[in-house]
């Protein structure tokens, strides 16, 4: 994609602006005035705990947990706070310590068993 000279346009209310780009589209897969998704990567590194997004969980109220392990018999739930996704990995802005083992195949099983859901 190539920017595209525009006037300045900005929404305070939603905090949002528009930003106008030139994109290929030989197929004509796209549509003027067709909203598309696009990711903006920003200058410079950030550093951010990830853990695999199967391993995020979702209560009835929206918030969000993983499992660790505490030892070799032993789950504990901590809830993790998620601020986007990238290749499969949810960024988290807080949760359990890097290197700590999370369960990510079975998660949802784990969490039925604990609250007794799905029998």
């Amino acid at each position: 994609a190539a920017p595209v000279a525009a006037p300045p346009a900005a929404d305070p209310t939603s905090l949002t602006a528009d930003l106008y780009f030139e994109l290929g589209n030989a197929k004509g897969e796209l549509r003027p005035g067709q909203r598309v998704f696009v990711r903006l990567p920003l200058q410079g590194e950030d550093q951010r705990l990830a853990v695999p997004v199967n391993a995020v969980l979702y209560d009835i109220h929206g918030g969000t947990w993983v499992y660790q392990r505490r030892d070799s018999l032993t789950l504990r739930r901590t809830r993790v706070s998620v601020v986007g996704t990238a290749d499969g990995f949810a960024l988290l802005a807080s949760g359990p310590a890097a290197g700590t083992e999370v369960v990510v195949d079975g998660a949802a099983e784990v969490f039925g068993t604990e609250f007794g859901t799905g029998k």
